[in-house]
């Protein structure tokens, strides 16, 4: 079994690694390498390679387009999703959402757009949360940011600047609760120790479970046109 890949040669580097991503494979290889040996070896990683893009093309098939789907997961329910004529809403009893925009619905405007509105969504829920947290916590910040991130869930900047990710409108509102109750605890202390973890367990006793719900579900709640 043999498989496609692009090849990057670097004097730097002393072994060889494969990489496995969404666009394709990757091996990273050292100047001067014996051809004959980098193939056999690569043939040996067949089968890895075989069930790493596997396991990668499952959990593309998780991730949510609405746009084909006509759903989406808002706040840990499912909501039927739709273009609208008029304006953009939510109802949250009937479970419906509903987008205007002018954008081409396989455009990357269009997922702009929906993200744009689902900030919003978002935005409406953790501005009362954050008051009464922040209280709870004794924390302040200066600014609050809601945008997509790829790699983390929220920050707080030494300048007072707190960040939520756009993609936590799937999450239930417990979970976001913890993510919002970490990021406060930053305010007191910026390091993962267990200073830290005291005060999120002295807010929020059930952090390990909405972390094991982030850790399970980040492919779920991400947005693709």
């Amino acid at each position: 079994m043999s498989f496609d890949y692009q090849l990057s040669i670097s004097k730097r580097r002393q072994s060889v690694a494969i990489k496995v991503t969404a666009d394709g494979v990757k091996v990273f290889a050292p100047y001067g390498i014996d051809k004959r040996w980098l193939d056999t070896w690569l043939k040996s990683k067949s089968h890895w390679v075989e069930s790493k893009k596997l396991a990668m093309s499952a959990q593309q098939q998780q991730v949510q387009i609405p746009f084909d789907s006509k759903k989406i997961q808002i706040f840990g329910e499912q909501y039927q999703f739709e273009l609208s004529p008029s304006c953009s809403y939510i109802d949250h009893d009937a479970k419906c959402i509903g987008l205007k925009t002018r954008a081409n619905p396989d455009s990357e405007g269009a997922r702009k757009a929906l993200l744009g509105y689902l900030n919003q969504v978002l935005l409406s829920y953790v501005t009362p949360v954050l008051a009464e947290y922040s209280d709870l916590v004794r924390s302040e910040y200066q600014e609050l940011k809601i945008r997509e991130y790829k790699r983390r869930w929220g920050s707080l900047s030494s300048s007072g600047t707190l960040a939520l990710n756009s993609l936590l409108v799937g999450a239930p509102k417990w979970v976001i609760d913890y993510v919002i109750v970490h990021e406060l605890a930053h305010f007191h202390v910026m390091a993962h120790n267990q200073a830290f973890w005291k005060i999120v367990a002295h807010h929020y006793p059930d952090y390990k479970r909405a972390q094991t719900y982030l850790s399970q579900n980040a492919v779920l709640l991400q947005i693709k046109k």
